[in-house]
C-alpha cells in the first residue's frame, strides 16, 4: 500500500528507535553556538516535520540539511492519480511540513528566513542562524505539533468561541491566503452531497483509497508506516467523514445543510493557482490547525471534492469566495480522542546528496 522512501535521497543514519524521545527545544536542549545545525537540532527539526499532516498520510517530503540551511524536498514519487491527479494536495502537504519546520527552527532560538528555489523538487529552503527565543504564540504552536490529530468525526454541540476562531484565522498570517468562513450553507450542502455521490460510485478512486488505508489493528494489521489509519475513518457523512468511502452515508441536502450550520468551517483561498500558492495555503492551514490545537480544539481537512472537474470554480462562484479554494478546514470541540497516524522512520526523512545532483 505504500510507495516507500525515495531511492534518490536516503538517510545514512538512523534516528528512530523504540521509545526514543527528542528533547523539547528551548527547554532541555542547548542551541548550537555556531551557525551550523547540531545533530540534536537536526533531530528536533526532523521530528517536527514528521508530524505534519499530509494527503492520505503519504508524507511526501524529505529534508536536506546543509550547514545552517534546511531544504524541504518534495517526493514526486508519491502519487495519487485518482485523488490528487495534479499533485495539488501533495504541495499543500509540503506546506504543512514547512510550517512545522519553521516553528521548530524558531523553537531552537534560531532566526529564520525562507526562500523558494526554482528547483522543481525543492519546494523551499529555511535559512537559520542563532537568534532570540521564539514568540510565545509560536512556541505554543510548536508544542501543539505532537498533539494535533485528524478528527474525522462529529464534534460536540458546543460551538467554537468567537475569540478562539478569531485567533485561529489570524494564525494564517499570509496576505496571499484568504481564510474565510463560508456563507450560503445550502449551496455548500448541495455541492458536497453531489461530490459524495460521485466518489461513492467511483470504483477506481475507492480502490486507491483502500490501498492507502493503514490496517494497523486486528488480524489485518500490516505494521503500516503511512496511510490513513483504519480506526480514524468514521461512519459519519461529509464534512465529518473527510474522505468518502463506499459506505459513507449521503444525507439529503436539507439535513446536510443543518450539519454544516452546526460546524465551524473555514475555506482557504488563494488569488492564483500556482505551486507557490498551493504551498502557501498548506503553511497557513497548518498554522491555523496548530492554533486550534492550542485552544483544545480538534480539526480535519476536506479537499477531496475540490478535485472534481469544475468544482472549485463553481464553489467560488456560488459562495462568493475571494479566490481559488484550496482546502476546507473544520474545527470544533472533540467528543473523544482521535488515534495517531503511523509515520515513516525518522531516518527516511533525511536525504544526503552532493551539490548538483542526487545520489
Amino acid at each position: 500500500m505504500t510507495f516507500g522512501p525515495s531511492t534518490a535521497c536516503r538517510s545514512a543514519v538512523s534516528m528512530d528507535g523504540p521509545g526514543q524521545r527528542i528533547p523539547a527545544p528551548g527547554v532541555t536542549m542547548k542551541t548550537s553556538a555556531t551557525a551550523d545545525l547540531a545533530p540534536s537540532e537536526t533531530a528536533a527539526l526532523v521530528q517536527a516535520v514528521s508530524r505534519a499532516p499530509s494527503v492520505h498520510n503519504s508524507q511526501p517530503w524529505q529534508l536536506r540539511v546543509r550547514g545552517a540551511d534546511v531544504d524541504l524536498v518534495e517526493r514526486a514519487d508519491v502519487v495519487l492519480p485518482w485523488h490528487d491527479p495534479e499533485g495539488r494536495d501533495r504541495l499543500l502537504s509540503c506546506g504543512a511540513a514547512l510550517a512545522n519546520l519553521q516553528l521548530a527552527a524558531q523553537a531552537l532560538s534560531r532566526e529564520i528566513t525562507t526562500s523558494f528555489p526554482a528547483d522543481a523538487d525543492m519546494v523551499a529552503t529555511v535559512h537559520t542562524r542563532p537568534g532570540d527565543p521564539p514568540a510565545l504564540a509560536n512556541l505554543a504552536r510548536y508544542h501543539a505539533i505532537g498533539r494535533r490529530r485528524s478528527y474525522r468525526r462529529e464534534f460536540a454541540p458546543e460551538p467554537v468561541r468567537a475569540a478562539d476562531l478569531a485567533e485561529i484565522l489570524d494564525a494564517a498570517d499570509d496576505p496571499a491566503v484568504h481564510a474565510v468562513t463560508p456563507p450560503h450553507g445550502e449551496a455548500l450542502a448541495e455541492m458536497l452531497g453531489f461530490a459524495t455521490r460521485v466518489f461513492r460510485a467511483d470504483t477506481a478512486y475507492q480502490r486507491e483509497l483502500d490501498a492507502w488505508t493503514a490496517h494497523t489493528f486486528g488480524p489485518r494489521a500490516l505494521g503500516a508506516v503511512d496511510g490513513v489509519p483504519e480506526a480514524a475513518l468514521g461512519d459519519a457523512p461529509l464534512p465529518a467523514a473527510g474522505l468518502v468511502r463506499r459506505t459513507t452515508p449521503v444525507p439529503d441536502d436539507v439535513r446536510l445543510a443543518e450539519r454544516l450550520a452546526a460546524e465551524t468551517l473555514v475555506v482557504l483561498c488563494t488569488g492564483d493557482d500556482t505551486r507557490r500558492a498551493h504551498l502557501a495555503a498548506g503553511v497557513a492551514l497548518q498554522r491555523m490547525w496548530l492554533e486550534a490545537t492550542v485552544h483544545g480544539l480538534a480539526g480535519s481537512v476536506l479537499t477531496q471534492p475540490l478535485h472534481l472537474t469544475g468544482f472549485r470554480e463553481h464553489l467560488a462562484d456560488r459562495l462568493g469566495l475571494p479566490g481559488q479554494p484550496q482546502a476546507i478546514f473544520r474545527c470544533g470541540n472533540p467528543v473523544s480522542a482521535a488515534p495517531p497516524s503511523p509515520r515513516l522512520p525518522l531516518g527516511d526523512l533525511l536525504c544526503h546528496d552532493v551539490p548538483g545532483g542526487m545520489e
